[in-house]
């Protein structure tokens, strides 16, 4: 519904001419208190049979410019000296009624940013965070990928980002994650921290093999360890009446040496068990550089 306008100083005048029923401008007396500003109602010869509601939609001098016939009204000729009067009538309060009474819908018509809210069009998906580009400038943050955490990032337009923080590589709590994999141990096996820090190849291995640390096939151990960070994996390899052993150890596609318990590096597994090697990998220059130490110990 439009906005009407409403005066309470408007002064009753009169026609200055005759109108008839289809006339769409009235020449009047006087504007004195009108509204400044249309639309606004007036009556015609009020409280006689000829009462007609008018809408005022342009004020040109004393010529009116009106719809007729309004608020269940009929528009009827008018005679030279008519009343005409400025009030309310029952559309009034109707309107008003309704509008109190409205249960459903968006009567006001507002928007999120009439009331400061933030819309639900920003957020597309399940997971999605609200977060701040500036100030006063809500952003969506898309969810993060499982197992990711939540961090500050100041390079990044809502100052946050979902990383790789490996939750193995902090003792938080006494259980550990161990990945058991029916397989025998051959070739370059590949210990992913970020799925788990115990690998238990369960099949009996079927040669010599490498194993490379790293965060996963997409991520670096590199990328994981600050300079002095540290990581503890253990490597359980099954032994059948011929033993194998890991005689390559890498971190990211990089051989390394380590240290091993004894002063003496393995050269064999040992048959008909299992073989437990334990490397607490420490990263000690970012070139990336690593002090590993090793040990092996069989199990029968």
């Amino acid at each position: 519904m439009a906005r009407r306008y409403y005066s309470s100083t408007a002064v009753e005048t009169t026609l200055t001419s005759s109108v008839s029923n289809s006339a769409t401008t009235l020449p009047v007396a006087s504007t004195s208190g009108f509204p400044g500003t249309t639309p606004f109602t007036l009556i015609l010869d009020e409280g006689t049979v000829n009462e007609e509601i008018v809408t005022v939609t342009g004020v040109a001098s004393l010529n009116l410019t009106v719809t007729r016939g309004e608020d269940g009204t009929s528009a009827v000729s008018h005679s030279n000296g008519g009343t005409v009067k400025h009030g309310v009538s029952a559309r009034d309060f109707d309107e008003a009624n309704a509008h109190v009474n409205t249960t459903s819908g968006n009567p006001h018509s507002v928007t999120a940013a009439d009331v400061g809210a933030v819309a639900n069009s920003l957020v597309d998906a399940k997971g999605d965070l609200i977060a701040a580009s500036a100030d006063n400038t809500p952003a969506r943050l898309a969810v993060g990928t499982n197992n990711y955490v939540l961090t500050a990032a100041s390079g990044e337009s809502t100052g946050l980002k979902y990383s790789n923080i490996l939750t193995n590589l902090i003792n938080l709590s006494p259980e550990e994650r161990a990945n058991v994999v029916a397989s025998a141990a051959t070739g370059t096996i590949n210990i992913d921290v970020l799925t788990a820090s115990v690998w238990f190849y369960t099949s009996d291995a079927s040669a010599n093999h490498t194993i490379n640390f790293r965060g996963d096939s997409g991520t670096t151990l590199s990328s994981l360890l600050a300079v002095g960070d540290s990581i503890s994996v253990m490597w359980l390899v099954t032994n059948g009446s011929t033993p194998y052993y890991p005689n390559v150890v890498q971190i990211d596609g990089s051989s390394v040496t380590p240290k091993w318990a004894g002063g003496t590096a393995p050269t064999a597994g040992n048959a008909s068990s299992i073989d437990a090697y334990s490397f607490s990998i420490i990263k000690t220059a970012a070139t990336p550089t690593y002090t590993v130490f090793g040990g092996q110990t069989k199990f029968a």
